[in-house]
């Protein structure tokens, strides 16, 4: 079993190339070093990768927040003045998106800014030319669609950069059908070169990562492109079920525990630690003040990010999955009751902590309101702003589910019906005896929950445009992609604003 000790090997030799910057060399023998002869080993390779790989710190401040906060799922709720920010919170929920506010740039400059990182380091290894080089440039190319996909994703109309010495200084936007023919080329042009042995390649490209990449863009394909591609997905998660290398967790927390790289499900993981590869911040997003006591951490979450009372309530008692929510009573870690001095006059429980699912307001919630974000273990004494738990893009319970939609879509009910069976069965809930498009979207909610998939799925069932808890029903479905930020528009003037804003 792969050990994540192993993947810091790429930043330790990140840190290497830092000590070689920090040395005071003359610029034309740093950049020969550099281009020219840094590279060749297999070491050297893996050291320059690393940087493409620790791109990814900002994920949790990116994409997984534009996902879940514009969707059913979650909401920030302001509580007194804290995250009121203007009100962009709450716009950001209510489907109100203003290109001048925050939340505009929040996925496009970590995506775009791995994309960089990966553009510079494949023209690197290009320079090399060594067969290890080469070969991880494949890799690379995979890494970079996974950008394009998210980009495409959230906001539809973006520029393909795909070189680092010839890319314009002001790029235009490419059509959301170029970038779809980009990624799904660009990964099926490399996919039967890429390493299939999964022990070694933990939170890196493999073959199985890029089969889950093309399944989970051809599920949205007729989103993106309006043309169905089902028969795609079935393709490429039949290719992971039948490669033999990934299974159901027994328990569906090991998914996301602090030690979660033992994991059967893993197929493509952010790998994350309190030290060498910081930014896994759910806890200190979620969690009251007071929860500090709860588990001892270094540092005072910050109160914020909430289910949805609606949401958590989509959840049987008798679902494993429910413990998804932190909810109830709240104690500090010698078992007393946490207190809350600040707790408002109006609340009826007064300053003892208890998370309720239901919640007053967008933007008059209670300190103490919202099921809390659990489903990602807590370590005690730990850091909430930086946890060890790896993140799981891609793995084999929502393989199961995306081949099970494509299926359910193709008219085999039954076949849909045991997979999704399958995984109801993990999480100690009856068999269904048929299935219907909004139980899959139901049962995805409860499987996927707090993953990143909410808003797309969503899209895709029909649902996003709805009215639900502190949101109207959208007067346009414009808002199935994000502005581009103003702050993006002004310093590149070649840019276009999406249709709508």
């Amino acid at each position: 079993m792969f050990k994540k000790d192993n993947y810091y090997k790429f930043f330790i030799g990140l840190s290497a190339i830092s000590i070689l910057i920090s040395c005071d060399l003359d610029e034309d023998v740093y950049t020969e070093v550099i281009s020219s002869e840094f590279g060749k080993t297999e070491e050297e390779v893996s050291a320059l990768v690393g940087a493409a790989y620790s791109s990814y710190g900002g994920w949790i401040g990116g994409p997984w927040v534009t996902n879940l906060v514009s969707s059913d799922e979650g909401i920030v709720p302001t509580r007194g003045t804290d995250w009121a920010e203007n009100g962009q919170w709450a716009r950001m929920h209510e489907h109100d998106f203003n290109a001048e506010d925050f939340y505009a740039n929040f996925s496009w400059n970590p995506l775009y800014s791995g994309i960089n990182n990966v553009n510079r380091i494949i023209f690197q290894l290009e320079e090399t030319g060594t067969v290890a080089a080469l070969q991880t440039v494949k890799e690379l190319r995979v890494l970079r669609a996974i950008n394009y996909y998210y980009l495409m994703d959230i906001y539809g109309n973006v520029p393909l950069v795909s070189s680092f010495t010839d890319a314009e200084e002001n790029p235009t936007n490419n059509s959301r059908a170029e970038i779809f023919a980009f990624v799904t080329s660009e990964v099926e042009a490399v996919i039967n070169d890429l390493p299939t042995d999964v022990s070694s390649t933990y939170g890196k490209i493999n073959k199985w990562v890029a089969h889950a990449l093309l399944s989970k863009v051809y599920l949205n394909a007729e989103v993106y492109i309006g043309e169905s591609k089902w028969e795609k997905v079935i393709e490429n998660t039949d290719a992971i079920i039948n490669s033999g290398n990934y299974n159901l967790a027994v328990d569906f927390f090991d998914n996301f525990s602090i030690s979660n790289e033992s994991s059967p499900e893993n197929i493509f993981v952010f790998v994350y630690d309190r030290v060498f590869s910081r930014g896994m911040s759910v806890a200190v997003r979620t969690l009251h003040y007071e929860s500090q006591k709860t588990y001892n951490f270094n540092a005072q979450p910050w109160n914020g990010y909430s289910s949805l009372e609606d949401f958590y309530n989509k959840f049987d008692d008798d679902d494993v999955r429910k413990n998804s929510f932190v909810v109830g009573p709240q104690f500090d870690s010698s078992g007393n009751p946490l207190m809350d001095a600040g707790a408002e006059p109006s609340d009826p429980n007064g300053q003892p902590v208890e998370f309720t699912p239901k919640i007053t307001g967008l933007r008059n919630a209670l300190r103490q309101e919202g099921a809390r974000i659990g489903k990602f273990e807590f370590e005690l004494g730990g850091d909430p702003r930086n946890m060890n738990n790896d993140f799981p893009l891609f793995r084999y319970g929502d393989i199961l589910l995306t081949k099970a939609e494509a299926e359910l879509r193709l008219g085999n009910s039954g076949n849909a019906l045991i997979l999704v069976n399958m995984i109801r069965e993990r999480a100690s809930m009856p068999s269904l005896a048929s299935l219907t498009l909004a139980d899959m979207l139901d049962e995805r909610g409860r499987e996927t929950a707090f993953e990143g998939y909410r808003r797309q799925d969503q899209i895709r069932f029909g649902t996003f445009n709805d009215a639900w808890q502190f949101k109207s029903a959208d007067p346009s479905n414009h808002v199935n992609i994000f502005p581009i930020s103003r702050s993006q528009l002004e310093a590149n003037p070649n840019l276009k604003q999406n249709p709508g804003y």
